[in-house]
C-alpha cells in the first residue's frame, strides 16, 4: 500500500498533484541565463550559517546543533534517545583531537522519470542541499578547532534496480563535484561515488545477493518488519523507475490508474519491476551496514540520513516548506524569491503557473537549473 508517512526507511513518498491534467497549462514567460554570483544571496538565504548554542560542553554543543529547529528533521527523540551514545562519539574524537566526521547517502541521480524532471545534471536544489550539509560541517569547526567534513556517498550504485544505465549517474556524479567547486563548498563536502565504492570492494555484490535471498525467505515467511520496509519502499521504487520509450501521456495514465488497457498493462509492469527492485534496495541497505562500507572510507565517522530512525542523525535537506527530495524534481522560488520547494515537473506545468526559467551559464545541462513564479 502507498503511503506519504514518513518511514524509518525511505524518504517519504509525495504523490502528484496533476495528473489528471493531460496537457501543460504553465507558461514559461522569460528565459534569462545568470553566472554563479546571481546565485549565492539565494544560496545564503535557504542554506543560512548555523549558529550554535553558546552553552554546554563542546560535544553538547555540537549535538544541540542537530536538535535545532532548523537543522532538525523526524523526531527529536531519535536523536535523543541516543543522546549518550552521540555524546561518547563526539567526545572521543574531541580528545582525538580528530576531525568530526559524518556520512550521508543520497544524490543517486536525476530520477528517470520525465514527469518528475527533464534533467539529468544535478541543479539548484542540490546546490541548497549541500550547502546545508556543509553549513553544519562549518558550524561544528567553529566549535571544534580541526574541523568538519560530511562524506557525501552518491548512490549511482541504485540504478542497478532502477533501470538507469551506469553513464546516466556518472554524469550527475560529475555534475555535482563541478557544482561543489563552484559554489566553494570543498571545504566541507566530501564526494564519494558510491559506484566506484563498490567497485573497490569485490565481496560487497556477493553480500549483496546473498542479503537479497534472505529477505526474499523473511517476505515470504510473512516477517512484520521485512514487510514494513518492502511496503514503505514500493511506492517510491515505483515512481523512480525508468520507462524509456513510454510516452509522458502513457505513464501519466498509468500513475494515474485510469483504468484504460494500455495504462494497466504498463502499471502492472512496473509494479513488478518495482517489487523485485525494492527487494535489490533493502538488500544493498543490509549489505552496506554488514560489511561495514562507510566506515571503510569514512572510520569513526557520525551518520547523518533524511530517513529519519533511531542512530542516525536526521537532517533536513532542504529548508521548509519543501517536502521532496531535489534529485526527484525541479526547484521552485516564489515570486519574491523568499521560499523555494520542489516540485514534479509535471505539477509545476499543470499548475497554470507562469515562469521565469532560469539557467546557470557553468551548467552542462541544457535544461533550466531552476524556476521562479512571475
Amino acid at each position: 500500500m502507498m503511503t506519504e508517512n514518513t518511514s524509518p526507511y525511505i524518504f517519504p513518498f509525495h504523490p502528484f498533484k496533476h495528473l489528471e491534467i493531460a496537457e501543460p497549462n504553465s507558461e514559461i514567460v522569460a528565459t534569462e541565463i545568470w553566472d554563479i554570483d546571481r546565485f549565492e544571496p539565494l544560496l545564503d538565504r535557504f542554506a543560512p550559517t548555523v549558529r550554535p548554542e553558546a552553552d554546554g560542553t563542546p560535544a553538547e554543543r555540537i549535538l544541540a546543533i542537530f536538535t535545532s529547529d532548523e537543522i532538525l528533521f523526524g523526531e527529536k527523540a531519535f536523536i535523543e534517545s541516543w543522546r549518550d551514545h552521540w555524546i561518547a562519539k563526539i567526545e572521543a574524537l574531541i580528545a582525538a583531537r580528530r576531525p568530526v566526521d559524518f556520512t550521508i547517502l543520497g544524490y543517486p541521480f536525476k530520477m528517470p522519470v520525465p514527469l518528475k524532471t527533464n534533467r539529468r545534471c544535478a541543479d539548484f536544489g542540490e546546490a541548497v542541499s549541500l550547502a546545508r550539509l556543509a553549513a553544519i560541517a562549518r558550524a561544528v569547526s567553529g566549535i571544534h578547532a580541526p574541523g568538519a567534513r560530511v562524506h557525501v556517498f552518491t548512490e549511482g550504485a541504485f540504478g542497478a534496480f532502477n533501470d538507469v544505465d551506469r553513464a546516466w549517474s556518472d554524469r550527475y556524479f560529475a555534475s555535482l563535484e563541478t557544482m561543489v567547486a563552484a559554489f566553494g563548498l570543498e571545504d566541507a563536502i566530501v564526494l564519494h561515488d558510491l559506484n566506484v565504492v563498490v567497485d573497490e570492494t569485490p565481496e560487497f555484490k556477493s553480500v549483496w545477493s546473498e542479503i537479497e535471498g534472505e529477505i526474499e525467505k523473511r517476505r515470504d515467511a510473512g516477517d512484520p518488519a521485512t514487510l514494513k520496509a518492502l511496503g514503505d519502499a514500493l511506492p517510491v521504487r515505483f515512481h523512480n523507475l525508468s520507462n524509456f520509450g513510454v510516452g509522458e501521456d502513457l505513464l501519466r495514465r498509468a500513475y494515474l490508474d485510469d483504468g484504460s488497457a494500455d495504462a494497466d498493462a504498463l502499471r502492472r509492469n512496473i509494479m513488478a519491476r518495482a517489487k523485485t527492485g525494492v527487494v535489490s534496495y533493502r538488500a544493498f541497505l543490509e549489505a552496506r551496514d554488514r560489511i561495514g562500507l562507510l566506515e571503510r572510507y569514512a572510520p569513526g565517522a557520525l551518520a547523518m540520513t533524511v530517513s529519519p530512525r533511531a542512530g542516525r542523525l536526521g537532517v533536513r535537506p532542504l529548508p521548509a516548506p519543501s517536502e521532496i527530495l531535489p534529485y526527484h524534481g525541479v526547484p521552485v522560488l516564489t515570486p519574491d524569491r523568499s521560499q523555494m520547494r520542489i516540485e514534479y515537473l509535471w505539477d509545476l506545468m499543470g499548475s497554470k503557473a507562469s515562469l521565469t526559467a532560469v539557467h546557470w551559464s557553468g551548467d552542462s545541462d541544457n535544461n533550466p537549473f531552476m524556476y521562479i513564479e512571475v
